[in-house]
């Protein structure tokens, strides 16, 4: 736990700083998707939770496979973290001209309305965070995004459940 913690805070320092280089290359949406879900395998089945990653063919994004990868994981983590026993995280993806979108959401509860608008600050733990998280996961993710021409977004689906919306532009 504290290697990660570690691992977290030098690679925010290095993107506060402008050192972390990543690459513009084509990236496989279904690829990082299935990447970030097995790096989480472990998680995944303690939690009991599955996830459902359609296969749409090539859509991806310019963009850094191994940052991508980071960033998904860690918004995938806080959804099965947040999901009950036997919940779903749902994954579904689109290309246009204009961007490409990747959305998680799960059957979880959803963000408390008030911590909505902190979800992605840094060192920020909703009240039901447990005692593993250390509130860097969402940040990070958000400026990985942010360093790939990407825009990330958090909501309140109204059946319920929490959503990622992410966009990469072109």
């Amino acid at each position: 736990r504290l290697n990660r913690l570690e691992e977290s805070l030098l690679t925010l320092s290095k993107i506060d700083s402008g050192a972390l280089l990543l690459e513009h290359s084509p990236v496989d949406v279904y690829t990082v998707l299935n990447l970030a879900v097995e790096n989480l395998e472990e998680l995944m089945r303690r939690e009991k939770v599955m996830a459902d990653i359609p296969d749409k063919g090539c859509v991806e994004f310019q963009g850094d496979m191994e940052w991508s990868m980071e960033a998904f994981s860690n918004l995938i983590k806080n959804c099965a973290e947040h999901t009950p026993e036997g919940g779903r995280i749902m994954m579904d993806y689109t290309g246009n001209p204009l961007y490409t979108q990747i959305m998680i959401r799960d059957t979880g509860a959803g963000f408390a309305p008030e911590e909505l608008p902190h979800v992605f600050e840094r060192f920020y733990r909703g009240k039901d965070a447990g005692e593993i998280g250390i509130g860097i996961g969402l940040s990070l993710a958000k400026s990985l995004i942010e360093m790939q021409n990407g825009f990330l977004t958090a909501q309140n689906l109204p059946e319920g459940g929490a959503c990622f919306t992410v966009r990469f532009y072109h």
